[in-house]
């Protein structure tokens, strides 16, 4: 596959994303009738970011909330897909560890994870651990099914081949199984973009302060709504330009690796 071919597959992906967001934007406040004084449209949104007198500080304000919550985000990212990695290895090496770890890991993603953020911030405090734990609670559960499924693709006449040469079960995992396991990875790692970003923002609405989640609860309570649908743009675009990111990134590391060609 071309270096322009996979360049461009996430560039249309991520332009027809856009337009169809905007159009149903514009059909959602048009068709349900909902108030004028409580919804913006894109070109409010543009104004208040751009073009109005004090859109230097409006975007000031927003940029400084994102970039904290990027942070939450980028720490729930590591920290779940770390974990789901981790534990992924150990379910294919040993049997056991999957029996022991997975109905907990069932029981933690199925509980909402509002209703156990009172119970995490109390365990870990209004810090770093705690936007760790609840932004990795959103990572992990998808990820290290992804992964797991991967690193469990290895047909046995791979792993005979490993066996013939003297190779042990970690060279099968690590010449083999990983790069088999490549797309699952990446699939991993593209829901888990999104993922971080919803985890971080329900952790600041416990925690973090400067942040896109207390910013939107501030702006909510004090009709803000101008501000409110700035910040809501803004967190969807980067989480839209960071799944796209991700899929950018695994075409041209499956296009290395042979695996490209599949994918078109």
């Amino acid at each position: 596959m071309s270096r322009a071919a996979i360049i461009g597959r996430p560039l249309l992906n991520l332009a027809f994303v856009l337009a169809a967001a905007v159009a149903a934007w514009y059909a959602l406040v048009s068709l349900t009738g909902v108030s004028e004084l409580t919804t913006r449209l894109p070109q409010d949104v543009v104004g208040y970011l751009f073009t109005e007198e004090d859109a230097g500080e409006n975007r000031s304000e927003v940029l400084g909330a994102l970039g904290q919550t990027l942070i939450d985000a980028g720490i729930g990212f590591a920290a779940g897909l770390t974990v789901a990695t981790l534990l992924a290895t150990a379910m294919v090496l040993w049997k056991g560890i999957e029996a022991a770890t997975m109905p907990m890991v069932m029981v933690v993603r199925t509980i909402p994870l509002v209703a156990l953020a009172p119970v995490i911030t109390l365990l870990f405090g209004n810090g770093f651990w705690c936007v760790a734990v609840m932004s990795g609670i959103v990572v992990l559960f998808p990820a290290l099914v992804n992964i797991a499924f991967g690193l469990r693709s290895v047909t046995p006449q791979m792993r005979d081949v490993v066996t013939v040469y003297g190779g042990t079960s970690w060279d099968v995992l690590r010449r083999v199984a990983y790069p088999t396991a490549l797309p699952s990875i990446f699939a991993a790692i593209r829901i888990s973009v999104p993922g971080a970003i919803t985890g971080a923002l329900i952790a600041e609405y416990f925690t973090t302060t400067d942040s896109v989640g207390k910013a939107v609860n501030t702006s909510l309570a004090l009709y803000q709504y101008d501000q409110l649908w700035s910040l809501i743009v803004v967190v969807t675009l980067v989480s839209v330009v960071g799944y796209m990111l991700a899929q950018l990134a695994e075409s041209f590391v499956l296009a290395r690796y042979g695996q490209g060609t599949e994918r078109g």
